[in-house]
């Protein structure tokens, strides 16, 4: 098959991760994967060096007649025998479905968000166009079936899957990045410092497990766009007496690999549409204290991988910090789990296969027509 990727966006989340892993695992599988991105952004270096065909595509916004003119003379092109044009977000339904009028192949919209969809009266008729929409957890398909843009019938469930992290030497390192002893327990979390990601209860909870784990360090691996959120969470810190402890390292390329030395994973956000930190973490033997919305309770069970408590509840999550820290051989079990659960769910070749499946069918649906 030729699939056809686009994407508008400039900086590489979660759902670009996705998009990357896509994009560059069918290729390997033998398709013929273009990659419609912003020239000079983070999606375009992150796809560089193959196997998937990088094509910059200067892309102002889905509303500007210049970018639908651009992408849909590309499709005329080299993408007039795509058989499948894949979107990753909403802004991008609309260049989609106009660009894609006459060329690009089978629609597909992935679906990376929780919330419910902004504009649904304006957004409708470009998803209706779409053959699939693709919810990468139960609680996004739900939304989307809830929300009556797109039958029922055409919203599917393909969970992110990732490989396992390496993980070589990973406690020695961290711990060396962030000056804590080599035994110190670390517990962490990886994420855009942002308030909806819930950093701020991580730290608060690790305060008030010192009185049970006093050599305890909190590592919070990721950047945001709110400067003055990362300044407040180190005050808050201080003012909890942790200040020493807490270490906020901004963004750091293989993240994944170096979380594998946490002794614990913490997944605070108010609302996770899925995950890929969690899958990460359970690859990695990681056990994980996540919250009991969203995407999160697909992917970790309570009591089995790890813990779900409710957003926002310090208290609990305290207690469940205590838990794990003081009993090795819980994370242990909880690790073993949870590498059972990667495998049995959240590979990288389980989402491949169920999307590869996908993008065939919407083919052949779009030949029947």
């Amino acid at each position: 098959m030729h699939i056809v990727h686009l994407s508008t966006r400039r900086d590489f989340y979660g759902g670009e991760v996705c998009l990357a892993n896509l994009a560059r695992g069918l290729a390997a599988r033998g398709h013929r994967v273009s990659c419609l991105v912003q020239p000079g952004s983070a999606l375009e270096a992150g796809l560089a060096g193959g196997p998937a065909n990088v094509v910059p595509l200067a892309m102002v916004d889905w509303f500007d007649p210049g970018t639908v003119a651009r992408v849909r003379r590309w499709l005329a092109v080299a993408g007039a025998d795509a058989d499948v044009l894949a979107t990753h977000l909403p802004r991008d339904w609309f260049i989609a479905a106009v660009a894609g009028r006459d060329h690009g192949g089978a629609q597909v919209a992935t679906r990376h968000q929780l919330a419910p969809v902004s504009w649904p009266v304006f957004k409708r008729p470009f998803l209706r166009r779409c053959r699939a929409v693709v919810g990468v957890s139960e609680a996004v398909s739900a939304v989307m079936r809830r929300s009556g843009l797109v039958p029922p019938e055409r919203v599917v469930t393909i969970p992110n899957g990732v490989a396992a992290p390496t993980g070589a030497g990973a406690g020695e390192r961290l711990r060396r990045l962030v000056g804590a002893p080599p035994t110190a327990p670390v517990v962490g979390m990886v994420g855009r410092l942002t308030p909806a990601k819930g950093a701020a209860d991580l730290v608060a909870a690790a305060a008030a497990a010192r009185h049970a784990v006093p050599d305890l360090h909190v590592v919070l691996i990721g950047g945001g766009e709110d400067g003055a959120f990362a300044a407040a969470l180190r005050r808050e810190a201080v003012l909890r007496g942790v200040g020493d402890r807490v270490h906020l390292t901004g963004y750091l390329p293989g993240a994944a690999d170096l979380a594998a030395g946490f002794d614990v994973q913490v997944v605070p956000s108010v609302a996770e549409p899925f995950g890929l930190v969690t899958i990460e973490a359970l690859a990695a033997g990681v056990p994980v204290i996540g919250t009991d919305a969203g995407g999160t309770p697909e992917i970790v069970r309570d009591g089995v991988e790890g813990f779900l408590v409710p957003a926002g509840d310090r208290a609990a999550l305290a207690n469940r910090l205590v838990c794990l820290l003081e009993s090795a051989g819980l994370r242990r079990e909880m690790g073993r789990r949870g590498r059972a659960r990667h495998r049995e769910r959240f590979t990288l070749a389980r989402m491949l296969d169920a999307t590869e499946a996908l993008y065939r069918s919407c083919r052949r649906e779009g030949a029947r027509r």
